[in-house]
Parts: structure tokens; sequence; C-alpha cells
């Protein structure tokens, strides 16, 4: 956390600096937002699950969701390109089996665990307006990349920390309301680079090699269901 902020800083001032002559929207080219993004979690705990456990299994598979929080700060670099940096934030429960030498009967053995991962990190994108439109309003194309560094607890007690990197394309349109007030929507689909077997394993069904895996395994592939596709929403404000 400590070098994502000083990362973030710079690459918003860079971002100011580059555009300070540049194309602008009615003499402004910095945007604030706030963005969530979304995604279907039918086959593993999610941050709905405490609320859904009195439900039937159906609704528990289609209403339990994954959720980023994504803030960043956006500067116009060019009348149809926008530049980017933001925090990311997750935080869900996972569950798995994990490897551990048993020294009651001098072989390796298997454990069950549940455990909460949390996540911190930072994004920085390039949006393409397309078409007609202009920034910072209309469709466009958005190319992001992802690092979390993520923190997990078990309950057994088991403890760790690991870093995932991913990289993401998103398609959406940008509404400008009251020339300074910003509605968007979107749909992004991407991949982390980490343990993606594991996660289509879970995805399928298949249980075959499951059982020799770490947590930090399972904690990558946590990280990659939730991560692979998204329904974001976001508000911003055209400040400067």
């Amino acid at each position: 956390m400590k070098r994502i902020i000083p990362l973030l800083l710079l690459v918003t001032t860079l971002c100011t600096q580059v555009n300070a002559q540049g194309y602008n929207y009615m003499g402004k080219h910095v945007l604030f937002n706030a963005n969530v993004s979304i995604s279907p979690s039918w086959v593993n705990p999610n941050p709905m699950s405490p609320y859904l456990s009195n439900l039937s299994s159906h609704a528990q598979r289609y209403l339990g969701v994954n959720y980023w929080v994504t803030p960043s700060i956006e500067a116009i670099v060019w009348k149809k390109g926008t530049v980017g940096a933001g925090y990311n934030f997750y935080k869900s429960p996972f569950k798995g089996k994990y490897t551990y030498y048993n020294d009651y009967i001098f072989s390796y053995d298997y454990c069950d665990f549940e455990g909460i991962i949390t996540s911190h990190g930072f994004n920085v994108f390039y949006k393409q307006y397309l078409g007609q439109t202009f920034a910072p309003l209309g469709h466009y194309l958005k190319f992001n990349f992802d690092g979390f560094f993520y923190h997990y607890i078990t309950n057994n007690a088991q403890e760790g920390k690991g870093k995932l990197f991913g990289a993401k394309v998103e398609y959406g349109y940008d509404f400008l309301v009251f020339d300074c007030l910003r509605l968007s929507v979107g749909a992004s689909i991407g991949s982390t680079f980490g343990n993606i077997g594991l996660a289509l394993k879970q995805m399928t069904g298949d249980d075959y090699g499951l059982y020799e895996l770490t947590i930090n395994d399972y904690a990558n592939a946590r990280m990659f269901m939730a991560y692979w596709f998204g329904i974001k929403l976001g508000v911003g404000f055209l400040a400067f």
C-alpha cells in the first residue's frame, strides 16, 4: 500500500502536465470517479453469502455476487482519449483444501479450510472514445492494467499474503449531465496472471488434482473468478 499512493500521485501529475495545453471539455479536463464492478459468484462463497444463508440453494447461487470498489482520477489527453489511475479494493470469503505433512501418520494429508481474503491495489487505464463521440462522453473502449496485494486468514489459523496482476478490456457508455456530472455503465472481460487452471476446474466441477494445491493457489483462483467478467457502474465529476 505504501507504494500504491505515490504511484497514483505520479500518474495523475503526469496526466495533468501532459494535458495542460491540450484538449479539454468546456475548459475542464480532470475527472474524479467512484466506480463499483459486480460479477456473478455461482460456485464460490461471496460477500453476499452471510445474507443469503437462509434462502434456497438456487437463490444463493443466482443472487450471490462479487464486487470491486475502484475510485480513480482521469484526465482528458486528446479529443477522443483519456488516461487515468485508481485504487482497487476487494474482499470475500473463500474456501478449499490444502496439502500438509501429517507428523502422526508420517505422510501428506489434506485439510479443508474457510477464510477471508482482502485485497488492495491499483489500476491504470487508457479510454478510447468511439465513433462521433468525444471525451468525456459517449461509447468507449477502456484498456485496464491492475495490481492486487492481498492478505488472507483462515479458520484454522493459517495466514498469508500475495500479489497478483491482471488486464482487461471494458466496453461502455458515458453520460454527461449538467456538463459536470458523468454517469457510466460498462461490461469488462479479462484475466489475472495467476492460477487460472484451478479456477477453471472449480467452475466446471472437476476435482482432479485440487488437493495438491496451496492456500495461495486458492486465493489466486478466487481473485480470477471475481475479475474475469464484470458489470461496471460509476459516477464521476468533471472538476477542473
